[in-house]
């Protein structure tokens, strides 16, 4: 299994939500990608059985094969990919984010509007962990911007409230991708 450059923007769609499915021909608008070049794609994935799909009438609606044994894997690589993807449109707060991640243990993540790539300059950056972090009071006067931090232990972790359907339909994972993989798979 090799991820060209295709098969992990078509995957980084299942990202907000794992159990999700996907018509092709919504992926193909969303991306702004030929129809065919994403149905090979779709057609690929299957084939390496990392999709599966169900028919319904005429359309094929693509999701994640549960039972493919790297499943969580391909999860975690489409995660790292949507984190350099978010570091590259964000560069003046790289290192705002290497610090938020040596001041903390555990799993960190950036949900609300930096998440969705509608930041602006006047955005609060909102932050999720489960685990520990140091103070940051200090970042938010140096890099001048509001961080509002939400903090869960793992046991209180539910993903029927509301905040957590939230993070993981829009989020960046800065810290414990495979922490984070395995509490919502």
């Amino acid at each position: 299994m090799l991820l060209n450059t295709n098969k992990l923007k078509v995957l980084m769609e299942f990202s907000t939500d794992y159990n999700k499915k996907i018509y092709g021909r919504n992926i193909s608008k969303k991306l702004k990608m030929n129809q065919k070049t994403v149905s090979n794609t779709l057609n690929q994935l299957e084939a390496e059985n990392i999709l599966k799909f169900t028919q319904e009438g005429k359309n094929k609606y693509y999701y994640l094969n549960e039972f493919y044994p790297y499943i969580k894997e391909v999860i975690q690589l489409i995660e790292i990919q949507r984190k350099i993807n978010f570091l590259k449109k964000y560069k003046k707060l790289v290192d705002l984010f290497l610090k938020l991640k040596e001041k903390s243990e555990g799993i960190l993540v950036i949900f609300g509007s930096y998440a969705n790539f509608s930041a602006t300059e006047k955005s609060d950056l909102d932050i999720f962990i489960i685990g520990k972090i140091k103070d940051i009071e200090d970042l938010e006067k140096i890099y001048n911007i509001k961080i509002n931090i939400v903090k869960l232990k793992k046991e209180k972790f539910d993903k029927k409230e509301t905040i957590i359907k939230e993070i993981i339909k829009n989020h960046i994972l800065l810290k414990g991708v495979e922490d984070f993989v395995d509490l919502i798979w």
